[in-house]
C-alpha cells in the first residue's frame, strides 16, 4: 500500500450516511490487510455495535467555550493513534456526529494534522457525505470551502449518497442551493466524487436496524433473516425470499465498496 490513510467522515446534518460510509471504508481497509483504528465522535455510537472495536471521542468537550484545551483533551486518543499509525503504517477512520463538523475541522487545522500526516507518508482524506436533501447540500457547500481553506494538504471527497435520489447530476442548477454559478464551480474544483448506488429503503433499513456489520449480514443464514422483510401479514415484501433479498443487498454492498475504493484511490480490493 502507498503509505497510510487518515480518513475523516463529515456531514453537517444527520441521516446522510456517515456511519455506513465509515463502515464501508473500514471493511475495505481490512480487506487490503491494513491495521485500522476506528474513532467515533457520534453520541449514538452505532459503529461500536457493527465493528466491535471503536474508540469513542468525548463530544461533551466539543461545546466548552471556556476551556481552550477542551478539543485537545477530546481528541487526545486520536493524537496518540496518529503517532502509532505514522510508525506502523496502520490507517485511521474518524466518524463524526452531525453538527460537529466545524469543531472537528478546527481541531485538525489547529494541530496542523494535514501536514503532520503528509510529512509522515500518510494521506488525509476528508469525506463529505450528503444526500440530495437541499439543506444537506447547502451545508456541504459551506463545509467544502471550510475544509479546503483549513486543510490545504488534505484531499476532499464528496460522498454522494443516492438513497433518496440523484445527487448533483452534470446539469445541476447551483441556484437550487442559493449559490452563484462561479461559487459552485469553484467549490467543486478538485473534489473527487464517490456516488453510492441506490437501494430500496424497504430492503435496506431493516438490515441497518439489526446492528450486524455488513460482512456478518451477507454471510448469515438467510433463514435467520427472513423476519426482516415481511409485511404486517407476515408475507415477504415484493414476494422476495430472504435469501433473494440478502443476495441483492450483498451485490449492492459490493458495488458500494468498489465505488468507494476507486474514489478514495485505494489499491484494488478483493
Amino acid at each position: 500500500m502507498p503509505g497510510w490513510y487518515f480518513i475523516v467522515v463529515l456531514s453537517a446534518i444527520g441521516g446522510q450516511g456517515k456511519s455506513l460510509f465509515s463502515e464501508l471504508v473500514a471493511l475495505i481497509l481490512r480487506s487490503l490487510g491494513c491495521d485500522i483504528q476506528v474513532f467515533s465522535a457520534d453520541v449514538q455510537q452505532r459503529l461500536a455495535a457493527k465493528l466491535g472495536s471503536v474508540h469513542a471521542i468525548d463530544i461533551d468537550l466539543f461545546d466548552s467555550p471556556d476551556d481552550p484545551l477542551a478539543l485537545l483533551r477530546a481528541f487526545s486518543p486520536l493524537s496518540l493513534a496518529i503517532d502509532q499509525a505514522a510508525e506502523s503504517g496502520g490507517s485511521i477512520v474518524l466518524d463524526t456526529a452531525a453538527t460537529w463538523d466545524k469543531p472537528v475541522v478546527r481541531f485538525l487545522c489547529d494541530m496542523g494534522l494535514d501536514k503532520v500526516i503528509a510529512d509522515s507518508g500518510g494521506q488525509m482524506i476528508v469525506a463529505l457525505v450528503t444526500t440530495s436533501n437541499r439543506d444537506a447540500m447547502r451545508a456541504l457547500a459551506t463545509t467544502s470551502d471550510l475544509v479546503r481553506a483549513a486543510l490545504p494538504l488534505a484531499r476532499p471527497v464528496w460522498v454522494l449518497n443516492e438513497r433518496v435520489g440523484t445527487v448533483f447530476p452534470a446539469d445541476f442548477d447551483p441556484g437550487l442551493l442559493d449559490l452563484e454559478a462561479d461559487h459552485f464551480a469553484k467549490m467543486r474544483a478538485g473534489v473527487s466524487e464517490i456516488v453510492l448506488p441506490r437501494l430500496d429503503d424497504r430492503l435496506w433499513q431493516p438490515v441497518d436496524r439489526t446492528g450486524l456489520n455488513l460482512i456478518d449480514f451477507v454471510t448469515a443464514d438467510p433463514a435467520k433473516l427472513a423476519a426482516l422483510w415481511v409485511d404486517a401479514a407476515g408475507r415477504p415484501l415484493d414476494r422476495l425470499s430472504a435469501a433473494a433479498v440478502q443476495r441483492r443487498i450483498a451485490s449492492w454492498i459490493a458495488k458500494m465498496m468498489e465505488e468507494a475504493s476507486r474514489g478514495l484511490r485505494f489499491p484494488q480490493a478483493d
